[in-house]
């Protein structure tokens, strides 16, 4: 699961209910986990094609690492940052075949993307959005990492949807919203012109 995921289920643990169906978060299994996010999906949403450079921002263990590099084949690069060496240490486990791309781990500061400029055609940011002490100073930051025509993802539980776009309209993105499953969005963000 997710470092960022983790730490969703944490805090919502911490309040007694999780989001999706009222049960305590900690008794969520990863199979009632992946019923709810519906991975393959999320990612399929995202539009990404072969060869596309994608950065999974709070990446933790690496939920949705995987499948981003399978998306986007091995002519692809897939990036994955977190602030727990741990949480990479498992990134770098995930089993990969030759219809992935390569991945790399970084470990970054907390408030620091890690991330080169001009460099992605995507970056994510699953789950791990309403952690950010300043979202809109953060979001502003990740566009030098967008390479011409990149976008920014963001996926959550609904409850952020409304901190996010305020956040995003600050830092001067566009929002195209996208279909996600009930309790959840997922946010394409373009830079305005």
């Amino acid at each position: 699961m997710r470092f960022s995921a983790v730490a969703a289920l944490v805090a919502l643990s911490a309040c007694g209910r999780a989001e999706a169906d009222h049960r305590p978060a900690r008794a969520m299994s990863r199979a009632d986990y992946d019923l709810w996010r519906q991975p393959d999906e999320l990612v399929a949403a995202l539009g990404l094609g072969p060869g596309d450079a994608v950065a999974d921002l709070g990446s933790g263990e690496g939920y949705l690492t995987g499948r981003l590099a399978r998306a986007v084949g091995p002519t692809g690069r897939v990036v994955a940052t977190d602030i727990d060496a741990a949480a990479l240490a498992q990134v770098a486990r995930i089993r990969r075949d030759d219809h992935m791309a390569p991945i790399e781990t970084r470990l970054v500061a907390a408030d620091r993307s890690g991330l080169e400029d001009a460099a992605y055609d995507l970056v994510l940011l699953a789950e791990v959005d309403h952690l950010l002490p300043d979202r809109a100073a953060y979001l502003a930051g990740l566009r030098a990492a967008l390479a011409p025509g990149g976008r920014l993802a963001v996926s959550n539980r609904l409850q952020h949807r409304a901190g996010l776009l305020a956040a995003a309209a600050r830092a001067g993105y566009r929002a195209d919203a996208r279909r996600a499953p009930p309790g959840q969005f997922l946010v394409v963000l373009e830079p305005a012109p």
